[in-house]
């Protein structure tokens, strides 16, 4: 059965979102975070869910869920444009959170090639 606009999974992913951002507002409360900014207007809130500052920087995240079925998942964040929101963002020194409640194959791999790159040349090389 396909997701309903609005329906069951539109309200399990507005619910985990939530989540998410509590669990980052708790983080504000106990001292490990600096402030916490849901939905900021401007360049800074383009794409992202909410902004989180700690004292060791600025964090972006975004939430999305995913479809376990998509098989176009990757380009799928394309079209909404989450790539280019998270280029936007670390270019700018911050650290983008993509945050799904299912694991995504493709990103966990281009993530892991990253990490392992000497720089952004041998990143795009491989």
């Amino acid at each position: 059965m396909a997701p309903r606009l609005g329906g069951e999974t539109d309200k399990f992913g507005n619910r985990y979102e939530g989540a998410w951002t509590i669990r980052h507002a708790l983080y504000v409360l106990l001292g490990s975070g600096t402030s916490l900014c849901v939905e900021p207007g401007g360049p800074l809130g383009d794409g992202v869910e909410f902004v989180y500052r700690h004292d060791h920087g600025t964090e972006v995240h975004q939430v999305k869920r995913q479809n376990r079925n998509a098989n176009s998942y990757v380009a799928s964040l394309r079209d909404k444009g989450v790539w280019e929101s998270l280029r936007s963002h670390v270019e700018a020194g911050r650290a983008f959170h993509y945050v799904s409640v299912l694991p995504a194959r493709a990103l966990d791999e281009l993530a892991d090639r990253a990490r392992r790159s000497d720089d952004l040349v041998s990143f795009e090389t491989e």
